[in-house]
């Protein structure tokens, strides 16, 4: 069994703290002996895994010295009175325990206590590690650790000399990298065991698999035993994998002829490594191009993905959840990428449909405007607002302007909804002349949102809500002189990196305080300076 020696330094005149402590038993396996001297300047710090500081003898300037070895695996504790607080408010992080004189024993030897538990259950933890790559390593099967979203925490030797990395080249890296992956592989989930990873995560048992990985040129089976990893709470952070390669077959490949003149939709074939062999007709007539333009040549030769337009220009490509599109001035296609595989599963070569979706994808832009889109004013509704801060950070210099329209409800109570209509369009209609459309939404009835994002200081915003004041009085209220129709505005800026949460109730309070002082009027809330 193992035996650990802790040296303890203790930098002080007072024989105290070293009587103290000398009384305090080591943990299991472990011993301690205290080296105790006011003179600091000569001593190395790098033999100690205890420090013990006493401000009362150690002048200030040998903490540069602690924060050189702070990196270390040293504990150090600072002894300090009340006239030598100055001195550990400026250097807090610097201690992993502060010990407030005049010393109490008993709290003293609880206090070094922990310490030496936290020092024996650090070394255990070691040991525990190099136990683990002890074993795993001796093993000539492959075995990994990940993580729940696949990343390799831990790898054996086995497993790198397979893919022909090094531990630190492959540790906190997924299948893409550490398995040389074509990106058409990864994306298409090949020879990466996302599926079986997957079964494992949610039964939580212990799983084998039949499976098929790509190394380097070539394909091996393998047996593979993979389980769940549970945390204290009992809920699963990874997978640990053991696989055994059995592999008794040599990797076949096969001569592939396919007949696709007669489908209904352009097609268009490759080998494995992506190279066209063959088009049908339907393909020729909607790409315009002749086949000896692009027979042997890459896939990206004709579409390459990283970029915006097809080689001839006339298909912008677009990339979404489901797959690749291709859009044109009135088409649409979307390309599937079917993988050709011979009896044993080895790839062959791809086969690329082209489905003409022009109707479906029209159909749903029209879904989603409709469903962001205010169907009166025409402006961003309540729930496009709400995607907004899905998606958008409330950074520093953010302005927000909520409005509501004064004496609305006597518009419609008088006059009818349709005149109380034509209120909020004449309404709308002046904020898209002062504000960008995308940063303006209708939250409902006669509320209205202005996001404004780097505003410097709080003038511009107060200008802005000034403008639309009078803009109002000018181009709204006059129009309906029979109303007593007015605006009221709240406005709030978040002055650090916040929430728009809070800058919606810092706006509505300060709406809140416009309608209060008389209505047709702004307010700046608090804490927006």
């Amino acid at each position: 069994m193992y035996h650990r020696l802790l040296n303890i330094f203790i930098a002080s005149q007072d024989p105290q703290l070293e009587t103290i402590l000398q009384g305090m038993q080591p943990e299991e396996r472990f011993s301690h002996q205290f080296f105790c001297s006011p003179n600091v300047d000569e001593t190395d710090l790098s033999d100690y895994s205890v420090i013990i500081l006493d401000f009362e003898s150690v002048a200030p300037e040998f903490l540069e010295r602690i924060e050189a070895i702070k990196d270390d695996p040293v504990v150090v504790i600072g002894c300090f009175t009340s006239d030598s607080f100055p001195i550990l408010a400026e250097n807090f992080h610097l201690f992993d325990q502060v010990w407030i004189k005049p010393l109490a024993a008993d709290k003293l030897q609880a206090s070094f206590a922990g310490i030496l538990r936290h020092l024996k259950e650090r070394e255990e933890t070691i040991l525990g590690q190099k136990y683990l790559d002890t074993l795993i390593d001796s093993l000539p099967d492959l075995i990994w650790f990940k993580d729940a979203r696949g990343a390799h925490l831990k790898v054996n030797d086995s497993f790198c000399r397979t893919v022909n990395k090094t531990k630190a080249q492959i540790e906190g890296r997924g299948h893409y990298y550490i398995w040389d992956l074509e990106p058409d592989e990864y994306a298409q989930g090949e020879y990466i065991c996302l599926e079986s990873e997957e079964i494992v995560l949610n039964t939580k048992e212990t799983c084998l698999f039949d499976e098929t990985v790509k190394c380097g040129d070539e394909l091996r089976k393998f047996k593979t035993y993979k389980s769940p990893i549970f945390d204290t709470d009992g809920e699963v952070i990874g997978t640990v994998g053991f696989a055994r390669d059995v592999t008794d077959l040599q990797n076949l490949l096969i001569e592939l002829n396919i007949l696709i003149e007669g489908l209904p939709f352009p097609v268009m074939v490759t080998d494995k490594d992506r190279n066209i062999t063959s088009v049908n007709q339907k393909f020729i007539n909607i790409f315009a191009l002749d086949r000896t333009e692009f027979i042997g040549k890459k896939v990206d030769f004709l579409i390459d993905d990283s970029k915006s337009f097809t080689r001839s220009k006339r298909w912008i490509i677009e990339k979404e959840k489901e797959g690749l599109l291709l859009l044109s001035k009135n088409k649409v296609l979307k390309i599937h990428d079917e993988r050709l595989q011979d009896i044993f599963g080895v790839l062959a070569g791809h086969v690329y449909i082209f489905v003409d979706i022009t109707l479906e994808h029209q159909y749903k832009n029209k879904l989603l405007i409709d469903a962001h889109t205010d169907h009166l004013t025409k402006l961003n509704n309540r729930r496009s607002l709400q995607d907004f801060m899905r998606k958008t950070p409330c950074q520093s210099g953010t302005a927000l302007l909520l409005t509501d329209l004064d004496n609305f409800k006597e518009v419609n109570d008088q006059h009818g909804h349709v005149e109380g209509d034509k209120v909020l369009v004449a309404f709308s209609d002046l904020l898209q002349q002062l504000f960008p459309a995308e940063n303006l939404f209708r939250l409902g009835g006669d509320e209205f949102a202005i996001i404004l994002p780097q505003m410097e200081g709080s003038d511009r915003p107060k200008q802005c809500a000034e403008q639309l004041l009078t803009g109002f009085e000018v181009k709204v209220a006059r129009k309906f002189p029979h109303t007593k129709i007015s605006v009221s505005i709240g406005i709030a800026m978040d002055v650090d990196d916040g929430d728009f949460g809070e800058l919606f109730k810092k706006a509505d309070m300060a709406l809140y305080d416009s309608k209060k002082t008389g209505k047709s009027a702004y307010t700046l809330g608090a804490n927006s300076l």
